[in-house]
Protein backbone atom coordinates (compact mmCIF):
# COMPACT_ATOMS: atom_id res chain seq x y z
CA UNK A 1 0.00 0.00 0.00
CA UNK A 2 2.94 2.69 0.64
CA UNK A 3 4.35 1.65 -2.83
CA UNK A 4 0.95 2.46 -4.60
CA UNK A 5 0.52 5.34 -2.41
CA UNK A 6 4.06 7.12 -3.63
CA UNK A 7 2.94 5.81 -7.11
CA UNK A 8 -0.22 7.70 -6.52
CA UNK A 9 1.43 10.73 -5.51
CA UNK A 10 4.03 10.89 -8.42
CA UNK A 11 1.63 10.80 -11.04
CA UNK A 12 -0.43 13.49 -9.17
CA UNK A 13 2.96 15.80 -9.13
CA UNK A 14 2.93 14.88 -13.43
CA UNK A 15 -0.34 16.41 -13.55
CA UNK A 16 -0.22 19.66 -11.50
CA UNK A 17 3.54 20.23 -12.27
CA UNK A 18 2.72 23.46 -14.32
CA UNK A 19 0.70 24.56 -11.20
CA UNK A 20 4.12 24.77 -8.54
CA UNK A 21 7.92 25.93 -9.23
CA UNK A 22 9.72 23.33 -11.18
CA UNK A 23 12.47 23.10 -8.13
CA UNK A 24 9.56 22.53 -5.86
CA UNK A 25 8.10 19.33 -7.77
CA UNK A 26 11.58 18.28 -8.23
CA UNK A 27 12.39 18.36 -4.23
CA UNK A 28 8.93 16.82 -3.92
CA UNK A 29 9.86 13.85 -6.80
CA UNK A 30 13.28 13.19 -5.01
CA UNK A 31 11.75 12.94 -2.30
CA UNK A 32 9.53 9.92 -2.81
CA UNK A 33 12.20 8.30 -4.62
CA UNK A 34 14.64 8.66 -1.77
CA UNK A 35 11.50 7.08 0.44
CA UNK A 36 11.34 3.42 -1.25
CA UNK A 37 10.58 1.48 -4.47
CA UNK A 38 7.15 2.05 -6.15
CA UNK A 39 6.34 0.72 -9.44
CA UNK A 40 7.32 3.56 -11.68
CA UNK A 41 10.11 4.79 -9.85
CA UNK A 42 12.72 4.27 -13.01
CA UNK A 43 10.66 7.02 -14.78
CA UNK A 44 10.59 9.52 -12.15
CA UNK A 45 14.58 9.19 -12.45
CA UNK A 46 14.46 9.84 -15.46
CA UNK A 47 11.49 12.40 -15.39
CA UNK A 48 13.69 14.53 -13.48
CA UNK A 49 16.40 14.21 -15.24
CA UNK A 50 14.56 15.04 -18.82
CA UNK A 51 12.86 17.90 -16.59
CA UNK A 52 16.28 19.24 -15.22
CA UNK A 53 17.46 19.19 -18.88
CA UNK A 54 14.51 20.86 -20.72
CA UNK A 55 15.19 24.13 -17.34
CA UNK A 56 18.43 23.93 -18.66
CA UNK A 57 20.39 22.51 -15.66
CA UNK A 58 22.40 20.02 -17.46
CA UNK A 59 24.82 19.09 -14.70
CA UNK A 60 21.64 18.53 -12.57
CA UNK A 61 20.24 16.24 -15.75
CA UNK A 62 23.11 14.00 -16.07
CA UNK A 63 23.50 13.33 -11.90
CA UNK A 64 19.71 11.86 -12.56
CA UNK A 65 20.63 10.35 -15.78
CA UNK A 66 23.70 8.81 -13.97
CA UNK A 67 21.35 7.53 -10.75
CA UNK A 68 18.93 6.09 -13.22
CA UNK A 69 22.19 4.07 -14.97
CA UNK A 70 22.92 2.51 -11.78
CA UNK A 71 19.53 1.69 -10.22
CA UNK A 72 17.90 0.61 -13.40
CA UNK A 73 20.33 -0.83 -16.08
CA UNK A 74 19.18 -1.82 -19.03
CA UNK A 75 15.81 -0.41 -18.03
CA UNK A 76 13.68 1.48 -21.28
CA UNK A 77 13.99 5.03 -19.24
CA UNK A 78 17.87 4.13 -19.22
CA UNK A 79 17.64 3.72 -23.15
CA UNK A 80 15.72 7.18 -23.22
CA UNK A 81 18.19 8.95 -21.22
CA UNK A 82 21.08 8.13 -23.14
CA UNK A 83 18.92 10.18 -25.60
CA UNK A 84 18.73 13.51 -22.89
CA UNK A 85 22.77 13.11 -22.55
CA UNK A 86 23.31 13.07 -26.06
CA UNK A 87 21.11 16.31 -26.27
CA UNK A 88 23.06 17.94 -23.54
CA UNK A 89 26.53 17.14 -24.97
CA UNK A 90 24.65 18.65 -27.79
CA UNK A 91 23.51 22.14 -26.50
CA UNK A 92 27.14 22.37 -25.11
CA UNK A 93 28.61 21.72 -28.91
CA UNK A 94 30.24 18.82 -28.10
CA UNK A 95 28.82 17.38 -31.41
CA UNK A 96 31.39 14.01 -30.36
CA UNK A 97 29.94 13.50 -27.66
CA UNK A 98 26.46 13.68 -28.66
CA UNK A 99 27.18 11.52 -31.07
CA UNK A 100 28.44 8.69 -28.82
CA UNK A 101 25.53 8.79 -27.09
CA UNK A 102 23.00 8.88 -30.27
CA UNK A 103 25.11 5.45 -31.47
CA UNK A 104 24.25 4.06 -27.96
CA UNK A 105 20.39 5.16 -28.27
CA UNK A 106 20.63 3.52 -31.74
CA UNK A 107 21.16 0.34 -30.14
CA UNK A 108 18.88 0.51 -27.71
CA UNK A 109 15.89 -2.25 -27.64
CA UNK A 110 12.75 0.38 -27.70
CA UNK A 111 12.09 1.30 -31.06
CA UNK A 112 10.48 4.92 -30.56
CA UNK A 113 14.57 5.64 -28.70
CA UNK A 114 16.20 4.46 -31.79
CA UNK A 115 14.06 6.52 -34.18
CA UNK A 116 14.86 9.34 -32.37
CA UNK A 117 18.49 8.32 -32.21
CA UNK A 118 18.31 8.42 -35.99
CA UNK A 119 16.79 11.39 -35.89
CA UNK A 120 19.47 13.19 -33.67
CA UNK A 121 22.17 12.03 -35.11
CA UNK A 122 21.35 13.87 -38.41
CA UNK A 123 20.78 16.89 -36.65
CA UNK A 124 24.09 16.70 -34.90
CA UNK A 125 25.91 15.43 -37.69
CA UNK A 126 24.46 18.55 -39.75
CA UNK A 127 25.76 21.26 -36.48
CA UNK A 128 28.83 19.52 -36.10
CA UNK A 129 29.41 20.37 -39.68
CA UNK A 130 28.46 23.73 -39.04
CA UNK A 131 30.56 24.05 -36.64
CA UNK A 132 33.77 23.34 -38.56
CA UNK A 133 33.18 25.56 -41.42
CA UNK A 134 32.73 28.20 -38.30
CA UNK A 135 36.31 27.07 -37.56
CA UNK A 136 37.68 27.20 -40.67
CA UNK A 137 35.78 30.46 -41.89
CA UNK A 138 37.62 32.16 -37.80
CA UNK A 139 40.66 30.78 -39.02
CA UNK A 140 40.74 31.51 -42.57
CA UNK A 141 39.30 35.21 -41.61
CA UNK A 142 41.98 35.55 -38.74
CA UNK A 143 44.70 34.84 -41.00
CA UNK A 144 43.62 37.64 -43.72
CA UNK A 145 43.35 39.90 -40.56
CA UNK A 146 46.86 38.97 -39.18
CA UNK A 147 48.79 39.36 -42.43
CA UNK A 148 46.77 43.00 -43.24
CA UNK A 149 48.11 44.23 -40.16
CA UNK A 150 51.50 42.30 -40.73
CA UNK A 151 52.45 44.10 -44.26
CA UNK A 152 50.61 47.29 -43.00
CA UNK A 153 52.09 47.77 -39.44
CA UNK A 154 54.17 51.06 -40.86
CA UNK A 155 51.16 52.58 -41.53
CA UNK A 156 50.49 55.69 -39.44
CA UNK A 157 46.84 55.67 -37.78
CA UNK A 158 46.83 59.44 -37.95
CA UNK A 159 44.83 60.26 -39.91
CA UNK A 160 42.73 57.24 -40.03
CA UNK A 161 42.68 55.39 -43.43
CA UNK A 162 39.97 56.59 -45.70
CA UNK A 163 38.34 53.11 -45.75
CA UNK A 164 38.19 53.13 -42.04
CA UNK A 165 36.29 56.40 -42.34
CA UNK A 166 33.70 55.90 -44.90
CA UNK A 167 32.63 52.57 -43.17
CA UNK A 168 32.66 53.54 -39.43
CA UNK A 169 29.74 55.88 -39.64
CA UNK A 170 27.41 53.09 -41.32
CA UNK A 171 28.67 50.65 -38.78
CA UNK A 172 28.04 52.64 -35.73
CA UNK A 173 24.50 53.01 -37.54
CA UNK A 174 23.97 49.45 -37.82
CA UNK A 175 24.73 48.98 -34.14
CA UNK A 176 22.45 51.89 -32.59
CA UNK A 177 19.68 50.19 -34.73
CA UNK A 178 20.34 46.44 -33.63
CA UNK A 179 18.97 47.37 -30.12
CA UNK A 180 15.21 47.19 -31.57
CA UNK A 181 16.33 43.01 -32.35
CA UNK A 182 16.38 40.33 -30.26
CA UNK A 183 19.25 39.33 -28.06
CA UNK A 184 20.25 36.68 -30.44
CA UNK A 185 21.27 38.59 -33.82
CA UNK A 186 21.78 42.17 -31.73
CA UNK A 187 24.98 40.25 -30.70
CA UNK A 188 26.01 39.13 -33.95
CA UNK A 189 25.57 42.48 -35.76
CA UNK A 190 27.54 43.84 -32.71
CA UNK A 191 30.16 41.33 -33.77
CA UNK A 192 29.77 42.22 -37.05
CA UNK A 193 30.33 45.95 -36.69
CA UNK A 194 33.22 45.26 -34.33
CA UNK A 195 34.72 42.65 -36.67
CA UNK A 196 34.04 45.04 -39.69
CA UNK A 197 35.48 48.16 -38.33
CA UNK A 198 38.74 46.43 -37.06
CA UNK A 199 39.02 44.58 -40.39
CA UNK A 200 38.53 48.10 -42.46
CA UNK A 201 41.45 49.50 -39.97
CA UNK A 202 43.81 46.77 -40.97
CA UNK A 203 43.07 47.01 -44.52
CA UNK A 204 43.33 50.61 -45.11
CA UNK A 205 46.76 50.34 -43.22
CA UNK A 206 47.83 47.96 -45.60
CA UNK A 207 46.47 49.97 -48.24
CA UNK A 208 48.61 53.16 -47.01
CA UNK A 209 51.90 51.51 -46.60
CA UNK A 210 51.96 49.39 -49.45
CA UNK A 211 50.16 51.82 -52.14
CA UNK A 212 49.71 48.08 -54.63
CA UNK A 213 48.61 48.73 -57.99
CA UNK A 214 45.60 47.98 -59.46
CA UNK A 215 46.06 44.03 -60.16
CA UNK A 216 47.27 43.80 -56.07
CA UNK A 217 44.41 45.98 -55.30
CA UNK A 218 42.08 43.91 -56.68
CA UNK A 219 43.46 41.06 -54.59
CA UNK A 220 43.54 42.88 -51.70
CA UNK A 221 39.87 43.52 -52.25
CA UNK A 222 39.07 39.95 -52.62
CA UNK A 223 40.82 38.80 -49.36
CA UNK A 224 38.81 41.71 -47.54
CA UNK A 225 35.96 40.78 -48.78
CA UNK A 226 36.46 37.22 -47.82
CA UNK A 227 37.61 37.90 -44.39
CA UNK A 228 34.04 40.07 -44.15
CA UNK A 229 32.39 36.99 -45.01
CA UNK A 230 34.13 34.46 -42.75
CA UNK A 231 33.52 36.77 -39.78
CA UNK A 232 29.64 37.11 -40.95
CA UNK A 233 29.44 33.43 -40.97
CA UNK A 234 31.11 33.10 -37.34
CA UNK A 235 28.71 35.95 -35.95
CA UNK A 236 25.99 34.01 -37.52
CA UNK A 237 26.72 30.64 -36.21
CA UNK A 238 27.99 31.98 -32.97
CA UNK A 239 24.29 33.43 -32.26
CA UNK A 240 22.57 30.05 -33.54
CA UNK A 241 21.01 32.25 -36.52
CA UNK A 242 22.24 29.74 -39.75
CA UNK A 243 18.98 27.65 -39.90
CA UNK A 244 17.10 31.45 -39.84
CA UNK A 245 19.25 32.68 -42.33
CA UNK A 246 19.34 30.19 -45.00
CA UNK A 247 15.02 30.17 -43.92
CA UNK A 248 14.73 33.95 -44.66
CA UNK A 249 16.65 33.60 -48.04
CA UNK A 250 14.51 30.40 -49.34
CA UNK A 251 11.63 32.00 -48.64
CA UNK A 252 12.04 35.69 -48.36
CA UNK A 253 11.43 38.19 -45.07
CA UNK A 254 8.17 38.15 -43.48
Amino acid sequence: MVAAAREDRFLDLLRTYPERPPSDTFRQVAQLIDEGPFAERDRAEYWIGSARLAAGDRAGARVWFGRLARDYPGSVWEERSWLGLGDAAAQERDYGGALSWYRKAGSAGDAAVRELARINTGQALLLRRRQRIAWAAGLFGLTIAVFFGWTGRRASLRPLPPETHIVLPVLAVLAVLSVKVDPAPRRAILELCAGGAVLSLLSGMRLSALKPRLPARAVHAALALAALACLAYVAVYRGDLIGMVQETFRTGPE
